[in-house]
Order: structure tokens, then C-alpha cells, then sequence
């Protein structure tokens, strides 16, 4: 990126026009165009699948907030995948239904995890738009893996207190690992490293074995189960049919 870009970037008027963006109706119609063709399946059957398993056994005001926060969510990973800027809004407002689904069943480095989102993702994206989206996307370099290995064992040993000392989980394991893994991807991504989806994957397994206990165990519907399993299925979109597949097979072609 040169320094002109870099300035545009972070200039205060560049900021105010993305912000203002969010209000409009083409920022909807952008983030919303030209994604693959498999992305626009997968949605169909993701909201699909998210919407019947909710309102299976009747409705309730949780049901409805872990509806709406894992259709969201899912989309939100759907815009990351095909590099829309339309991620910054769905991953903020899905983070905070999620945290809410989180809370009442007591999964709390889950709640650590959506705010982290939040602050390093979402919050971002939304002020820096597509510019976020035009920085060059690389493969793993010991850069990457010093974020990969310091974010994982910090992260891990921060949430795995938080969950046995401060806010008792009685999922402390998985939840603290499951967390983790997903602030480790989300470090990766903020360095623009394809390898981030591996992460990713690792994660959406963790989460389904940590929603699945967490609904054996009664403290919420089968929702966020539902949806961490797609999520898994948008990770093997990434990892083979996105921009940033298409910059690994580059590499492997050159």
C-alpha cells in the first residue's frame, strides 16, 4: 500500500463517507452483489436451516434473539468471505445478540470473543470500508506465525481464567479454547493472512462441540449449534472459493 493510499485510508473525510455509507441503500446493494455462486447457495440453506431449527419447538423472545443473531452472523461470514465491507455491520450487530445467547448459558469467553470482533473487526471495517478490502492478502511468514502461537497461548490463558476465577463457566475447556482459536483467526485476518481460514475452520468445529454441550445441558436451543455447522461449510467456501483461495492457488501456480 503507498503512502497516498495509506493517507486516503485514514483520512477523517474518507472516514465520515464510509460512515455515512452504512445509512445508504447501495451500501446494502453492494455488500450484497457479486458474490459466488456457492456463497449465494450456502445462504439460502444456511438461513434456511438456522430459521426451521429456531422456530421448530416454538417461539420465545431467546429464540427469536439467537435466530436473528445466528442468521446475521452467518451472513456476516459469508461478506467476509467474497471481501464485501458489508461484514462491518453484521458482525456488529450480530456480535451483540450472540453475546446475549452467550451470557444466559454461561459461556463467557464466547461474550469476550464477540466483543473482540467487535473492536478489532467490525468497528474497523465499518469506518475504513473497502480500503480494509484493497490490502494485499499473503500467505503464512514467521510474522504469521508469531501471531498465530503469541495470540492463541495469551488469549487461551486470559479466558481460561476469566471462565474458572471471575465468571464461573461450567464449560471453561472448550469455551476458553473455542474463544482462543477464534481471536487467533481473527488476528490473522486483520494481517490479511489466507491461512486465516484454517483457523477459522478449527474454530466453527470447536463452537459446534461447545454449543452442542451447551444444549445437552439445557442452557440454550439448538440455534447456534445449527449455525457454527454452517459456518463450517462458509470456511471450506473460503478455503476453495474465495479471493483468498484464489491468491493460494496463484501461489502455488507461480
Amino acid at each position: 500500500m503507498t503512502t497516498s493510499s495509506q493517507e486516503h485510508w485514514l483520512s477523517w473525510k474518507n472516514i465520515k463517507q464510509n460512515i455515512h455509507d452504512v445509512f445508504t441503500w447501495q451500501y446494502y446493494k453492494e455488500g450484497f452483489s457479486g458474490w459466488s455462486t456457492q456463497s449465494y447457495i450456502w445462504l439460502a440453506v444456511g438461513l434456511t436451516v438456522i430459521i426451521g431449527t429456531g422456530f421448530m419447538h416454538g417461539f420465545s423472545t431467546m429464540t427469536l434473539i439467537s435466530v436473528l443473531g445466528g442468521a446475521i452472523g452467518f451472513t456476516c461470514t459469508l461478506a467476509i468471505t467474497n471481501a464485501k465491507r458489508l461484514n462491518g455491520v453484521l458482525g456488529f450487530v450480530s456480535a451483540f445478540l450472540i453475546s446475549y445467547v452467550a451470557w444466559h448459558a454461561n459461556n463467557n469467553a464466547d461474550i469476550f470473543m464477540q466483543m473482540g470482533y467487535v473492536l478489532a473487526l467490525d468497528i474497523p471495517v465499518i469506518l475504513f470500508g473497502n480500503a480494509w478490502n484493497e490490502r494485499k492478502i499473503h500467505d503464512m511468514d514467521k510474522m504469521g506465525w508469531l501471531i498465530l502461537i503469541g495470540t492463541f497461548v495469551v488469549m487461551f490463558g486470559f479466558l481460561f481464567w476469566i471462565d474458572t476465577h471471575v465468571f464461573i463457566s461450567p464449560r471453561p475447556w472448550i469455551d476458553a479454547f473455542s474463544a482462543a482459536v477464534g481471536f487467533t483467526g481473527a488476528a490473522l485476518m486483520l494481517g490479511k493472512y489466507s491461512t486465516q481460514y484454517v483457523l477459522w475452520t478449527i474454530q466453527g468445529v470447536t463452537s459446534l462441540i461447545l454449543w452442542f454441550m451447551t444444549a445437552q445441558q439445557g442452557d440454550a436451543n439448538w440455534v447456534l449449534f445449527a449455525t457454527y455447522m454452517l459456518y463450517i461449510g462458509n470456511d471450506i467456501l473460503g478455503l476453495f472459493f474465495s479471493p483468498w483461495r484464489l491468491f493460494n492457488r496463484h501461489n502455488q501456480n507461480s
